[in-house]
């Protein structure tokens, strides 16, 4: 990267990337029978290797245990007084395996592939067709059976009317029963009653409450004064009286699922240990201005609830309701195409499911098949146990730990279509086309078209640092750690954490055992641990075009897109058996480090040797990408290293998310018909060989609400 890219504070670099997986099977006989455990198999192994960890950032390992409360793990260990801190095997065994996978082109062990997105609707009317449906029976998972129906189009009526006609806010919510007389005004394609005299308490209209998120704090005065308090209005429909059985038609029902995955309900009640969704949760709708109550609604979830409320796309055949689509709002969410993450993978990576045909990285460390088979629901467990068992990593001091306050990290988002979906140079800056194309970001939309873009982009991996002082996290943090708790979010924040570091420089010791392993098992599994084995050829350091050394690491622990859990390694074989040596009592074999890596290297193919050469070379480097630069989309500039830096600069740009989509803003006029408004070309992540990985900042045109600060 130029060294003026490197300075700019108008770029920045995302803290993950991604590393390509083999199109085809790396090799013959990838997928091949382990060497099993019964005995020693013909030039097989059994050993000991030493690995020394050196942190060169701080390393962040929390929930580790259950009662942990996010502190470092300590034990005993002897030598030392009391617990200390030290790597949990467990932890080691994880990053080791990943990097594994990545390295031998192992299959996907971790990754679910039944995954689908689900995306916010654009704000618009819903088309014609759509009707409120009053949920009347759900079976055993929510599913509703049946249903009874508004047939004729909703009307939208104001909140002060309801609450006239209720006896105030508190009796507003979702299901409550008013007669709406009139069919009031048509504004903006829709039909809407303002007047209070035309809303009673009791009868048979049923009324949908839904998030005020999206109305108007305030709007315009006609009488040319100061701004008025923005109105809210529900949908509200006449019931036709006949309970009807409710049928779904093919995916309907999966996709409300997918797209109620997304939502932030659905997050809220994940983090909740005590969390019961077996009734509904109803959650108070206040004013996006002044904040007081408008009304309640239920909380969306993986499942509807008898007297629910919700938007249906109907069809009636015989004495059934066919339900063709569904939704919780009229602004509500979408499932992402109809492909699942499955089908967007190389056939050959998803997961081994069978003993006697493994990958690399299964025959190493073991496989364990999850699927559900036979339709039953239940999982067939076809595993097999792992040659690799892993010591904790001992400390060679008693470390100091420093407690970190952490700004607030969400769950990966795969639908983020702009990072996560394969590069497309015909998509780039490119728009939707038409009113109701989807933004080209969103899985299923026009960008998968040609096909070329339809896959996933690989195995994400995040950008290794050494010299941690420069990360914007550790810079914010520096001079006051309670900094992103205190001054950036507001103290109630629920994705708010706190974790305790040990330092860089510290140095753990582990040994990891091996059973009945080949000379080129044994090579993949030394450069997992020491990836400079494979990267830089017998383990020379290269010089960097600075001059200075380049190192090869890899990460371990929490707190990875802030920059910590970088570490470099040292190997070494310390014991070496083979079945003669074991049971004959003749000299042990001699297999030295460089031998296995060679014979490793000889196992793969050139597609995956070009991803070494051409990908990992990067990711893997510390400082490849410009430290100082490594952040999620940021608010504003970052500042040059060297330089304060105010962690407000931090703070998310949601403007970025918005203006990178693919898609326009649409408004309807006042004579009929859709107006196309501002469009945001689609941007796509640099690919990890790109020669430069940073993205332009977009900055906020309006500051977003702080407690909305998760990462994507």
């Amino acid at each position: 990267m130029s060294d003026d890219r490197r300075a700019r504070g108008d770029m920045f670099v995302n803290p993950y990337t991604f590393v390509s997986m083999p199109k085809g099977e790396p090799g013959a006989g990838w997928r091949r029978e382990p060497a099993g455990h019964d005995r020693f198999a013909e030039e097989c192994y059994s050993g000991v290797v030493k690995v020394e960890l050196t942190a060169r950032s701080p390393l962040l390992l929390r929930q580790v245990y259950a009662d942990a409360e996010g502190r470092f793990p300590r034990r005993t260990v002897a030598g030392f007084e009391g617990r200390v801190p030290y790597l949990p095997g467990s932890s080691l065994a994880g990053a080791v395996r990943s990097l594994h996978e990545t390295l031998a082109g192992g299959c996907l062990r971790v990754f679910d592939g039944d995954f689908r997105p689900g995306y916010r609707d654009q704000v618009r009317a819903r088309p014609p067709g759509w009707r409120l449906a009053r949920v009347d029976e759900v079976d055993e998972d929510g599913r509703p059976t049946r249903m009874q129906l508004c047939p004729r189009a909703p009307v939208w009526v104001e909140s002060a009317a309801l609450h006239r006609a209720l006896g105030g806010a508190k009796n507003l919510q979702t299901g409550a029963r008013v007669t709406v007389d009139g069919p009031g005004e048509e504004v903006f394609g829709r039909r809407q009653v303002e007047e209070p005299a035309l809303v009673r308490g009791g009868g048979d209209w049923v009324v949908l409450v839904t998030d005020a998120g999206t109305r108007r704090k305030t709007r315009r005065n006609p009488a040319g004064g100061a701004p008025l308090r923005g109105r809210y209005f529900c949908a509200a429909g006449q019931l036709d009286g006949t309970v009807r059985a409710a049928v779904f038609d093919d995916g309907v029902w999966e996709g409300f699922l997918d797209s109620v995955d997304g939502t932030n309900d659905l997050r809220e009640f994940r983090q909740d240990p005590a969390g019961d969704d077996s009734r509904p949760c109803w959650k108070q709708v206040r004013h996006p201005g002044d904040g007081a109550l408008l009304g309640s609604r239920i909380a969306a979830r993986r499942r509807l609830y008898a007297d629910q409320v919700v938007w249906v796309l109907p069809e009636m055949s015989g004495e059934s309701l066919v339900v063709r689509d569904m939704a919780l709002a009229v602004v509500w969410r979408h499932a992402g195409g109809v492909d699942k993450a499955r089908q967007r993978v190389p056939a050959h990576a998803l997961a081994c499911t069978s003993p006697g045909a493994l990958c690399p990285s299964c025959r190493v460390f073991g496989s364990a098949d999850t699927e559900a088979r036979g339709g039953r629901g239940r999982a067939e467990q076809n595993a097999y146990c792992g040659h690799v068992r892993f010591g904790d990593g001992l400390p060679r001091e008693a470390y100091e730990t420093r407690q970190e306050y952490l700004p607030p990290m969400g769950a990966p988002k795969p639908g983020a279509g702009q990072f996560y979906l394969n590069r497309d140079q015909g998509s780039e800056g490119a728009t939707a086309a038409g009113v109701n194309a989807r933004p080209l970001r969103e899985w299923g939309s026009e960008g998968d078209g040609g096909g070329r873009r339809r896959g996933l982009r690989g195995r994400k991996q995040y950008w290794l640092t050494g010299t941690p002082g420069n990360r914007p996290y550790f810079r914010a943090s520096s001079q006051k750690p309670r900094v992103f708790h205190e001054e950036v979010y507001e103290p109630d924040n629920s994705m708010l954490s706190r974790g305790e570091s040990v330092p860089e420089g510290a140095v753990f010791t582990a040994r990891v055992h091996f059973e009945n392993l080949g000379e080129a098992d044994l090579g993949g599994l030394l450069c997992a641990l020491d990836p400079a084995l494979l990267l830089a050829p017998d383990g020379d350091p290269e010089q960097g075009t600075d001059g200075g050394r380049v190192e090869y690491g890899w990460a371990v622990g929490g707190g990875r897109p802030l920059g910590f859990g970088t570490v470099t390694s040292r190997v070494s074989i310390t014991a070496l058996d083979d079945a003669a040596s074991r049971y004959l009592g003749q000299p042990g074999p001699v297999v030295e480090v460089p031998q296995a890596v060679r014979a490793f290297r000889r196992t793969a193919s050139k597609e995956l040797k070009d991803i070494w050469k051409r990908q990992l070379a990067k990711v893997l480097r510390l400082d490849w990408a410009a430290p100082h630069q490594v952040w999620y989309p940021p608010a504003g500039q970052l500042p040059e290293p060297n330089t304060p830096l105010h962690p407000q600069a931090l703070l998310p740009s949601f403007t970025f998310w918005k203006e990178t989509t693919g898609g326009a803003s649409w408004t309807w006029t006042e004579k009929g018909g859709w107006n196309k408004g501002a469009e945001f070309p689609y941007q796509q992540l640099p690919a990890s060989a790109a020669p430069d990985p940073g993205m332009n900042v977009i900055p906020h045109k309006q500051q977003g609400p702080r407690n909305r600060g998760e990462r994507r």
